[in-house]
């Protein structure tokens, strides 16, 4: 990502992980730590200020190294929630998407429009061949943005995802490079 941010619109914009979101993004976190822990494993472990800290800085030196492309999604100036590439693999040229919102920003095609733009990138800047997008079929509000951005439904890995001390399917899904420039 050239510059530190990738704009989507006047009111939104993906920006590059900084040590100086720390606050913001726990306190986000931490006043609905029961809406976005139910999906989300990691929110049990984001305890303090310092957790994302942490998590900031090793969010850096993924992002540097190549292993993840972690953006935060900002509406209107305010942090409101992520989309990245939470698993890079370069020999394949394949990255799987990961996204969280605001209980709050949730009905505003945000999310959508996030992955659009992570998606447009990691096609045309990063030479991704296949973008995946796995998600629990009770998740109703995450399973509805592989369909919308045009996904293609591979399958359900049984009981592939754990949290909550409790197993899930992960449903599959899948987009091509080809599949995307070809809907443009």
């Amino acid at each position: 990502m050239n510059g530190k941010s990738l704009f989507i619109n006047k009111n939104l914009e993906l920006r590059l992980p900084e040590k100086e979101f720390a606050k913001t993004l726990f306190q986000l976190v931490d006043n609905q730590r029961e809406y976005l822990g139910k999906w989300l494993p990691w929110v049990e472990k984001n305890k303090c200020e310092k957790d994302s800290f942490d998590f900031l800085k090793s969010s850096i030196l993924f992002n540097n190294g190549g292993q993840k492309l972690t953006t935060f999604i900002y509406y209107e100036n305010e942090l409101v929630g992520s989309v990245a590439f939470v698993k890079i693999d370069k020999g394949n040229r394949a990255a799987e998407i990961g996204y969280w919102l605001s209980q709050n920003m949730q009905g505003k095609g945000i999310v959508t429009q996030a992955c659009e733009r992570l998606i447009k990138y990691g096609f045309e800047k990063m030479n991704l061949h296949r973008i995946e997008i796995n998600v629990a079929p009770e998740n109703s509000k995450s399973l509805a943005i592989p369909q919308k951005l045009g996904f293609h439904h591979e399958g359900t890995i049984r009981e592939s995802l754990f949290f909550n001390n409790k197993f899930y399917d992960g449903e599959k899904y899948s987009l091509l490079k080809r599949e995307w420039f070809e809907k443009k």
